[in-house]
């Protein structure tokens, strides 16, 4: 019975031993990176966290705005052309073309435009209705442009409405991405 119990005992130990160095390579992994991932890590904007500290409670003007903007994801034709995610990540199309601030009002005038073309499920009422409530969450807005290396854009008018907007730190909670 002695002899059943050592060689029960060894076996663990032998076990152990030959799993031991798969773990310490697994715990010792290195921080390097390959150059194609090295090319995609991204510092953050600075511009970012502008207003992280200052937003403690929603008004109810800014919670109807997010509630607005909610409403448009989900009616949007296609899903991903227009979605939140939580402020301050680094997104896909990181480091952006483009960075400049927008009014309500500018931001009003693309946002019908945007929902004109891909929200064709809603009435000319209720679109009207949501991009006009949306953009009241703040006074003006940090647009982050992604121009998917277009060469001949045009700024004259404004932003121009191609590639991929991001519209950076709403009230310090969400950004929020245009896929034009």
């Amino acid at each position: 019975m002695t002899r059943i119990k050592t060689y029960i005992l060894n076996m663990k130990i032998l076990i152990m031993l030959s799993v031991l160095p798969f773990l310490l390579t697994a715990c010792i992994h290195t921080n390097k990176k390959s150059g194609q991932e090295q090319q995609r890590t991204y510092s953050q904007p600075t511009n970012i966290a502008t207003n992280l500290h200052r937003i403690s409670e929603l008004t109810p003007e800014q919670q109807s705005a997010f509630n607005a903007l909610n409403e448009l994801q989900i009616s949007t034709d296609e899903m991903n052309r227009l979605y939140s995610t939580f402020a301050g990540i680094v997104q896909a199309c990181y480091p952006p073309d483009t960075s400049l601030t927008i009014s309500q009002s500018e931001l009003l005038i693309a946002m019908n435009k945007f929902v004109t073309s891909n929200c064709k499920n809603l009435t000319v009422k209720k679109r009207y209705e949501l991009t006009t409530t949306a953009v009241l969450a703040q006074e003006q807005y940090t647009l982050l442009i992604c121009l998917d290396n277009l060469s001949n854009v045009d700024y004259e008018n404004g932003a121009p409405t191609t590639g991929t907007w991001i519209i950076a730190s709403v009230l310090g909670l969400r950004d929020v991405i245009i896929v034009w």
